[in-house]
């Protein structure tokens, strides 16, 4: 009996509630601790979710651009086929106007739709022709005329137009006498790097930052073009040697012309049968003409987001009578006789009668911003 009595004891009761509220702790520590951890691995799956998301996209983005450089015989192949494709519409389009061309009007800015190819499911194709031969020369335009831009189009004083177009012939031609407003070698030579004076056409318009007087004018402090410069490269190129193509020049390039040859620019395409001129106006010189002369082709082919691009600079060597019979082949690939094997040449190349010479073949590089044409009537209404 007294055993039972001390058992039922309050002091018994409370050790009962003690140990119970104890268990119960430790149970719901434990609990909390579980919770902690299972909240803590849930955050590093998401954490690892998100990096192999991320992983897997720039994998995929990696693998597209590697796939540019590891299928020469499918992208390459096919890009430089859609290269060929632009190149015989051209061609084509060309001597049906007894191997003239003057403008993309004839039919032969869209390549892909005068052909009538089809393009493969999961492949974008962009072929862009433009003439390049719709700005001056600046190698070889004389003097009187680049003043004159100079002066009436990007607003320079007499006299530093004279510094200017005196510089750049004193860099071009061979000979090392200095003319009163240019500057030689031995003016060169003193600066911090020394150099030379080229003596040899410019190779690049960016070439004019070694240039006196040019580097002040046509670029910034850290030897970056500016505004002006941007101006200019839309009028002038060093990769045109031949008359400029009133049909693919400029307004501001038209009116230099104009005043050159004293006629007048602003009704020179009213009146026509077509839409571009097919001989030069009456009073143009040597620097004026209508036929196209230099053609920057770029083939832009993209499976994916990363584009491989083509770009080629050609002239086109044509006539009415390159596609009539003979002994050699006259089409790219033939030869006089058709089981000699081929080894690449000179004779071989020869034969080919390839209708253009290329000048400049770029891949993976976009070529320039396109200057467009002042094609246009006086009597046009702009809407």
């Amino acid at each position: 009996m007294g055993n039972s009595r001390h058992a039922h004891s309050p002091q018994a009761s409370l050790d009962r509630k003690v140990v119970t509220l104890t268990r119960r702790r430790r149970h719901f520590c434990a609990e909390r601790k579980r919770g902690s951890v299972l909240v803590a691995v849930l955050a590093i799956i998401l954490v690892i979710t998100f990096m192999v998301t991320r992983f897997m996209e720039e994998a995929v983005k990696d693998l597209e651009y590697r796939a540019i450089f590891n299928e020469p015989a499918d992208v390459r192949s096919f890009g430089y086929g859609m290269l060929e494709v632009a190149l015989a519409t051209v061609q084509e389009v060309a001597l049906i106007d007894d191997g003239k061309l003057y403008a993309g009007e004839q039919g032969w800015s869209d390549p892909i739709a005068y052909a009538g190819i089809a393009i493969p499911e999961g492949w974008e194709v962009d072929i862009s022709i433009r003439d390049e031969g719709g700005k001056l020369p600046l190698n070889t335009m004389s003097e009187d005329l680049l003043n004159k831009l100079l002066e009436e189009t990007l607003d320079f004083d007499f006299g530093t137009a004279r510094e200017l177009s005196s510089t750049l012939a004193d860099w071009i031609d061979e000979g090392d006498n200095r003319r009163l407003n240019g500057a030689e070698s031995d003016e060169y030579l003193r600066n911090n790097p020394p150099y030379k004076a080229a003596n040899r056409p410019l190779q690049s318009l960016e070439e004019l930052s070694l240039l006196k007087v040019w580097e002040d004018e046509f670029f910034d402090e850290d030897g970056n073009p500016n505004e002006l410069f941007t101006q200019l490269s839309g009028l002038v190129s060093v990769m045109n040697t031949s008359a400029v193509n009133l049909n693919a020049a400029p307004p501001e390039v038209l009116e230099i012309l104009a005043l050159e040859g004293g006629w007048q620019d602003d009704y020179l395409f009213d009146g026509l049968e077509e839409p571009y001129l097919k001989k030069t106006p009456e009073g143009a010189g040597e620097t004026s003409g209508v036929e196209i002369s230099l053609l920057r082709v770029t083939v832009t082919l993209r499976r994916g987001d990363v584009p491989f691009v083509i770009s080629a600079l050609v002239e086109p060597i044509f006539s009415a009578e390159s596609d009539s019979g003979g002994g050699a082949s006259s089409s790219p690939g033939g030869s006089s006789s058709e089981d000699a094997p081929k080894t690449g040449s000179v004779e071989e190349q020869d034969a080919i009668q390839f209708p253009f010479k290329i000048l400049q073949l770029s891949e993976y590089t976009q070529g320039g911003p396109e200057t467009p044409s002042a094609r246009y009537s006086a009597m046009d209404i702009e809407e």
